[in-house]
């Protein structure tokens, strides 16, 4: 997995977070940025920083590339690394220090790489990569304890940032060895084991790396015993680790060198006879099968992928109902009670569609998409493991919609999505968002995805439209945005799918509905270009409209305000854009559940708990929590922060907390997969407010 390429940070947040700790107990430490490049000592003081420095490290400004994570600067830094773990005998203090200073090379080379500016030398990287192995040469590198974990953790990922894995490989590979029931005990323990298989994924286009595994092809056995030998983590939370080596290993069939691919060829084919389709961990099967279906396709000898979907899908999605309308529903675990309930939510959409395009009810031509098939999976962990293998799609996002040919009169068109949460409520994420592409593309749309692109200016429609329809009027999200970055229409007209998140969904939407209100007429002409196939015609006409009503454009989004409701309560959005249509309510939840967006302080009330989540995306290594108050405001009372992966946490179960005394709390949680985190606000009838915010990084 990539450490991820495309972050922004708001200047607005980062300066608002900076003013709020300038009141609480984390002011007293002298590391962000704008301390750091006065500093003195700079490894020192690096070495002393608190966690919660580690924002404005990953966000620091360009500049700095000329001076605290220039290459001298950086070097420095190694050397202090070097020293403290040649002094290292795995005690809390020295742990802390290790991980600051580790932190702080990693948000160098992230910075560096974000501003496009020419590489730290080679030699420096290397000198990081030895520094790497020191540290796990040492006899203290692997212990459990909280901090040593975290140092651990840095040191590891570390070996990503400065692409030197064929460096360190031998003794990353040999934390494998210390896996085992009681390490897998520990989570962020895990998780610097599944650096290595980060890195391997990360150096995927070098050449460096193969070369060096065509001389080390026994590191494919190693790989091969550690996922034999750790059957017993299948099934379990921490089975990516197993899951991972497989399709790591399966990677390497991309190796220009040939003894390289025949190993890697033969434990995939070995992982497909020892865990066939059908049986406990078959999930390993469909690791091997996708690797060499993508890598080497030739290496299946002969297996009917076809009549394999069609078993997985059938017992994978066993339930099935029609709609009276156009949509059929497969489900992993949908009762029919529910699935009728999926049927009225998108009949009732489906009525407002035709009602507001005024499509009369014609589809365009040559479009065979009579129906479209709704499949549901129970979670978001079976929708990765098994959409991508049945239908071929992406699963870095919260559902999608495979419109395939409609001129076919076979083609089956569908949107894949999963469940938030498995349990009573139906909360179907983006259930309204996609099957209003679907019909979009049948009513709207002449020809296929392709023919829409053809010749731009159309993504701010297809995506703002679909958030129009399900929001309408009510998307405070999108509306906060007005303030923080304007656009012109003519910008966001000419918005493509390689912008940004805001941009491609929440600007639509705002240029979508700002043209139904104020310009109705010119929607009637884009859509009569749209459903002719006239694209060109559609992108000539829009930018002409884009120059033409920018002005009118900046005026409406003046009239434009949120509704005041529960304060944070009244958004429900998630950070892609598309959202869940419900968000489960825990068992005895005095207070709605609330859900964040990434880098927007929130402001909340705690009476006596509150509960929040937020949706992370695939790309996100390591999410950063604050939960910030000034506690003289609330004396003698104590709010404490939970955290939790697949459930809602309590006091007693959870994965991560933070129960600092001055109610200014902290947490650095890794993740492995996309999706939602959970946390808990557990107070003392507070009565009080606090601002949270969340970092992805």
């Amino acid at each position: 997995m990539l450490f991820s390429r495309h972050i922004a940070f708001l200047v607005l947040n980062l300066v608002f977070f900076l003013i709020m700790f300038m009141s609480t107990a984390f002011a007293n430490q002298p590391c962000n940025i704008a301390a750091l490049r006065l500093a003195e000592d700079l490894p020192e003081q690096v070495a002393v920083a608190g966690q919660e420095c580690y924002q404005s490290w990953f966000s620091a400004p360009d500049e700095v590339l000329e001076d605290i994570y220039s290459e001298a600067s950086l070097d420095k830094i190694q050397m202090a690394l070097k020293y403290e773990i040649s002094q290292y005998q795995g005690n809390v203090e020295q742990a802390s220090r290790l991980e600051r200073l580790g932190e702080f090379v990693r948000a160098a080379y992230y910075v560096r790489y974000n501003a496009k500016a020419p590489a730290f030398s080679e030699a420096l990287s290397q000198r990081f990569a030895q520094i790497t192995n020191q540290f796990l040469e040492n006899p203290y590198a692997l212990q459990l304890g909280q901090e040593q974990v975290k140092a651990m953790n840095s040191l590891t990922l570390m070996v990503d940032n400065v692409k030197q894995l064929p460096l360190t490989m031998d003794s990353m590979m040999r934390t494998l060895e210390h896996f085992n029931t009681d390490t897998a005990k520990k989570p962020e323990w895990v998780e610097g084991v599944n650096n290595l298989f980060r890195a391997m994924a990360g150096h995927s286009t070098y050449d460096e790396f193969y070369t060096y595994m065509s001389t080390h092809n026994q590191h494919i056995r190693v790989l091969s015993d550690f996922a034999r030998n750790n059957e017993w983590a299948l099934g379990t939370e921490i089975d990516f680790l197993v899951y991972n080596a497989i399709r790591e290993t399966g990677r390497l069939l991309a190796s220009p060198y040939s003894s390289t691919r025949q190993a890697a060829l033969d434990e995939m084919q070995n992982v497909m006879q020892r865990y066939p389709l059908g049986s406990e961990y078959e999930k390993l099967w469909l690791a091997a099968v996708e690797m060499l279906n993508f890598y080497m396709p030739e290496g299946l000898n002969g297996l009917d992928l076809g009549l394999a979907k069609q078993q997985i899908q059938t017992r994978i999605l066993p339930n099935y109902y029609e709609c009276q309308g156009s949509a059929r529903i497969r489900s992993q675990d949908l009762n029919l009670e529910q699935m009728q309930e999926v049927c009225q939510r998108l009949t009732d959409k489906e009525n407002d569609f035709h009602q507001l395009t005024k499509t009369g009810f014609q589809p365009v031509e040559d479009d065979n998409n009579k129906y479209v098939e709704v499949d549901v999976f129970a979670n978001k962990k079976d929708y990765g493991y098994y959409s991508s293998f049945l239908f071929n799609n992406t699963t870095n996002n919260g559902g999608q919609y495979l419109e395939g040919d409609p001129s076919q009169a076979d083609n089956v068109a569908r949107f894949v999505a999963y469940r938030y949460e498995n349990k009573q409520a139906l909360a179907v994420l983006n259930l309204e968002h996609e099957y209003i592409h679907y019909l979009d593309a049948r009513f709207n749309q002449y020809g296929s995805f392709h023919d829409n692109l053809a010749y731009g200016h159309i993504v701010w429609w297809l995506e703002g439209f679909a958030e129009y329809m399900q929001y309408k009027q009510d998307y405070p999200a999108a509306i906060n945005l007005i303030e923080d970055n304007r656009w012109l229409l003519s910008d966001v007209f000419s918005t493509t799918y390689q912008d940004d998140i805001n941009r491609i969904y929440r600007w639509g939407y705002l240029a979508v509905r700002f043209m139904f209100e104020q310009h109705p007429k010119e929607i009637e002409v884009l859509l009569k270009f749209s459903r002719a196939g006239e694209y060109l015609n559609w992108a000539e006409h829009t930018k002409q409209l884009g120059v033409l009503l920018n002005d009118d454009f900046n005026e409406w989004l003046d009239t434009l305000h949120t509704v005041p409701s529960e304060g944070a309560n009244s958004s429900k959005e998630t950070n892609t854009g598309q959202e869940p249509d419900s968000v489960t309510r825990p068992e005895q939840d005095d207070l709605t559940p609330v859900v964040l967006e990434p880098r927007e302080t929130a402001t909340l009330n705690i009476h006596q708990r509150r509960y929040v989540a937020i949706y992370v995306p695939e790309w996100v290594r390591e999410v950063r929590v604050w939960v910030m108050n000034d506690s003289r405001m609330m004396p003698g009372k104590d709010l404490n922060l939970y955290a939790s992966l697949d459930d809602w946490p309590s006091v007693e179960q959870y994965d991560w907390a933070s129960t600092n005394k001055d109610n200014n709390e902290y947490l650095q949680i890794p993740v492995m997969t996309k999706g939602y985190l959970h946390f808990l606000l557990n107070a003392e009838s507070l009565g009080e407010e606090v601002d949270m915010v969340v970092y992805f990084h």
